[in-house]
Parts: C-alpha cells; sequence; structure tokens
C-alpha cells in the first residue's frame, strides 16, 4: 500500500479555506451572468458607478467598526491609487463596455486572459523573473485565445463586436499592469486600507465617465437590478474580498490561483445555460487552452 506524504504546510491546512475558494469562484463566475442580466435596466457605466458607490457605503461603516483605518500610509496613497485605476477603474469600466456587446461566457473567459498578458509585460518589465513554465503557459493560453477568435467564433465584419472583444482584452490587459505594479513594491499598509483606497479613488475616475449617461439615459428600478447590485455589493465585494483574504493567509497565492482558473469556465456554464447558445468543439478547446495556460503559467 502506498504511503501518502502531505507537507507540514498542507496538513496545518484548515478544510473550510476549499469552501472559501469554492464560494469565491462560483460568486465570482456567477456575476458575470447576472451583470448581463442588469444592463437590461441599466446603461453599464452607471451600473459600474452605483455598485461601487455602495460598495463603499458598506465598507466604510464596517471598516470603521473594526477600527480599521480607512486611508493608507502616506507615501503610498499615490502608488495604490495607480494600481486601483488600472485594477478597479480599468478592468471595470473596459470589461462593462465589452459585456455590453459580446455574450457573458466570452466575457468572462476574455476577461480572465490577464495571466496570460501579464507573461509579455513581465518579459518587457523583468525579464529575469520569468521561467520556461511561464513561457510555455503564455504560448498554450495565447494558442487558445486565437482559436477562441477565429471567424468561426467572431464575426470579423462587424466593427462592434470586434470593438466589445477588444475592450474585454483591454480590460484584461489593465488588469495585468495593476498587478504588476502592486508587486513591484512592498505594501506597508492594511489590506482593507489598501482596498478602500483603490476603490474609492476609482469611484471618482468612473464618475466623471457614468455622469454624462445618468443624465440622459434613465435607470429602470426593476427587483432584479436591485438584487444583482446588492449581490454585487455584498457577496462579490464584500465577501469575496474578505474569503479571498482568508484563503490567502492560509494558502500561497499560487496554488489559489490555479483554482480561481475554474472561474472563467464556471461563467461560460452558467452563462450558456441561462443565455443558451451552441457550445461546439472550437469553443471547448479554446477554453480549454486558455485555462491550461493560465494553470501552467501560475504553476510557474
Amino acid at each position: 500500500m502506498d504511503t501518502v506524504i502531505t507537507s507540514p504546510a498542507a496538513a496545518a491546512r484548515p478544510r473550510i479555506v476549499y469552501l472559501y475558494l469554492a464560494i469565491v469562484v462560483i460568486s465570482w463566475a456567477g456575476n458575470w451572468p447576472m451583470m448581463k442580466l442588469a444592463l437590461r435596466d441599466a446603461p453599464p457605466f452607471d451600473f459600474v458607478l452605483i455598485r461601487m458607490v455602495g460598495t463603499l457605503a458598506l465598507m466604510g461603516p464596517a471598516m470603521a467598526v473594526c477600527r480599521a483605518p480607512l486611508l493608507p500610509s502616506r507615501g503610498e496613497r499615490t502608488g495604490l491609487c495607480i494600481v486601483g485605476l488600472f485594477n478597479v477603474a480599468g478592468f471595470l469600466l473596459c470589461g462593462i463596455i465589452g459585456l455590453s456587446i459580446v455574450p457573458a461566457g466570452r466575457a468572462i473567459v476574455l476577461a480572465y486572459t490577464m495571466p496570460l498578458w501579464a507573461i509579455p509585460l513581465e518579459l518587457w518589465l523583468e525579464p529575469s523573473r520569468l521561467n520556461r513554465m511561464h513561457l510555455l503557459g503564455g504560448a498554450i493560453g495565447f494558442a487558445g485565445l486565437l482559436l477562441f477568435m477565429n471567424p468561426g467564433l467572431v464575426d470579423w465584419s462587424d466593427w462592434r463586436v470586434l470593438g466589445g472583444n477588444a475592450m474585454l482584452i483591454v480590460a484584461a490587459i489593465c488588469w495585468a499592469v495593476g498587478s504588476i505594479l502592486y508587486r513591484r513594491r512592498a505594501w506597508r499598509s492594511g489590506f482593507w486600507a489598501q482596498t478602500f483606497w483603490q476603490i474609492a479613488t476609482s469611484t471618482l475616475v468612473i464618475a466623471v465617465v457614468a455622469v454624462p449617461t445618468l443624465v440622459t439615459q434613465p435607470i429602470h428600478w426593476s427587483p432584479r437590478l436591485v438584487a444583482i447590485l446588492g449581490y454585487n455589493w455584498v457577496v462579490t465585494t464584500s465577501l469575496g474580498y474578505f474569503l479571498w483574504n482568508r484563503v490567502l493567509a492560509v494558502m500561497p497565492a499560487g496554488i489559489a490561483g490555479q483554482v480561481m482558473a475554474l472561474t472563467p469556465v464556471g461563467g461560460f456554464l452558467l452563462s450558456s445555460a441561462i443565455f443558451g447558445g451552441a457550445v461546439t468543439a472550437d469553443i471547448i478547446a479554446s477554453i480549454a487552452l486558455i485555462v491550461l495556460g493560465i494553470i501552467v503559467t501560475l504553476r510557474g
């Protein structure tokens, strides 16, 4: 009988952490088809703005009760603001534009190609940080991305459709840039202060973009829209960040990231179940290659 050897760190890891990861994956995957439904009642930019304002309204009092500082340390505010402009404002604005045009399943797969776009960016900034596994994962993932964008799946004669797909790729690139900028220095500020500051500063930028449409395009306040906004405020943002923080406290980010690679798969399956659409062999192959590329990259 074979003996199974586990590391002390793995043995000490509480089993509840896997429940946390499952909740994060399912809630974040399910949010994309929900946001697609919300766009039937609210203009894209207005939905993002209300989502951010509601999140701040929940986080601020909760942090005050816990006596957590709202502001990061001096000397880190500008840097965290820049990171937030890419990670939050850039990702959400570009992502919601793309989601308003293309199906939710395709949108989440393209948005979660962030680890792949980090490869050429890291190769440009710090090539010494990359190894063969990174390059192999990038090659596999980009092969899947090319297959995902083939003319059989995307109408290359429709500039609106191409623009929607491009905006989702730009969203993934923004996420990658923000992540790389964040990793390039050590931060003294607490996690919640960093998060609150990035969301707050990004909300100001989002407001500048959203206010014109807020005035000209009315919002249809339906029970569906209120429920989806509530889900975004409480589950995907507040609870999601809290559980993700708990996961990273006991599990290496690389391992947790490999599990998170299931998010676009879950989002695509949920979107197909809700909105319908054919799931062809080239779609399955392309998503499999993209997810495999992400996993290989994270293992590297």
